[in-house]
């Protein structure tokens, strides 16, 4: 078997987040965690069902896995896992809800985005104008960057599974380890030069870039709530 193939593992996990634990890996693969433990310190060779199921949550070909040093590849977003596993929850009829987070709740969803046991907690609603086939998730947005959207407005914004295809100019929540959750237009450079440009509405504030592998979550808009009507000139 590969030399490559446990610490290609460690590496792999270790790009998740920091919060993927060997245990939590473990559960979310659904394989024992002393099976795990095993393939990453070196001292198993992982069963062909195995072999197969690490490939594809990670998205990597088999033979990128034990063959290839990941480790060493040019900096873009074949190091990062393409995969991400978006924590939610379903009401009783098994459909998607939308979950709120809450104001005192942001700092902790930075951290915590992909714990379903956080998750849990988050306040849940339904709308019926959005499409039921697609997972939204509403975030409160403060300051005044993206006027003339007011601070404490509640967005709602639909889950991004693939990074590579927001179209430049798109506005979207995009959840940071650094920054943490902020509303921004996006230029998507993470194809070339694994960068995102985000731009405010407000010319007050400065573009600046963000590396994909500090990037956690991408929503994108899809609409917004404010309790009270917009100011006028009148």
């Amino acid at each position: 078997m590969s030399t490559f193939f446990s610490q290609n593992l460690r590496f792999l996990r270790s790009k998740m987040s920091e919060k993927t634990s060997q245990e939590k890996l473990a559960e979310i693969l659904q394989i024992k965690k002393p099976t795990l433990g095993s393939y990453e310190s070196g001292r198993a060779e992982p069963k062909y069902a195995d072999l197969i199921l690490l490939a594809n949550f990670f998205e990597v070909e088999v033979d990128e896995l034990l063959k290839e040093d990941l480790s060493k590849r040019i900096p873009g977003l074949s190091n990062k896992p393409k995969l991400r596993i978006l924590a939610t929850t379903v009401n009783e009829d098994n459909e998607e809800n939308i979950e709120m987070v809450p104001v005192k709740a942001l700092a902790g969803y930075t951290t915590s985005y992909d714990d379903l046991e956080f998750i849990k907690e988050l306040p849940t609603f339904h709308v019926p104008f959005l499409t039921k086939d697609r997972k939204y998730r509403v975030f409160p947005i403060k300051g005044d960057s993206m006027l003339p959207l007011q601070s404490g407005s509640l967005v709602f914004a639909e889950y991004v599974e693939d990074w590579k295809d927001i179209k430049d100019g798109t506005i979207c929540i995009v959840v940071t380890r650094e920054d943490g959750v902020v509303l921004k237009k996006v230029i998507n450079h993470l194809q070339e030069k694994n960068v995102l440009i985000l731009k405010s509405t407000n010319k007050l504030y400065d573009p600046y870039p963000i590396l994909g592998t500090e990037i956690q979550e991408i929503w994108k808009f899809a609409g917004y709530f404010y309790n009270e009507f917009p100011e006028t000139n009148e």
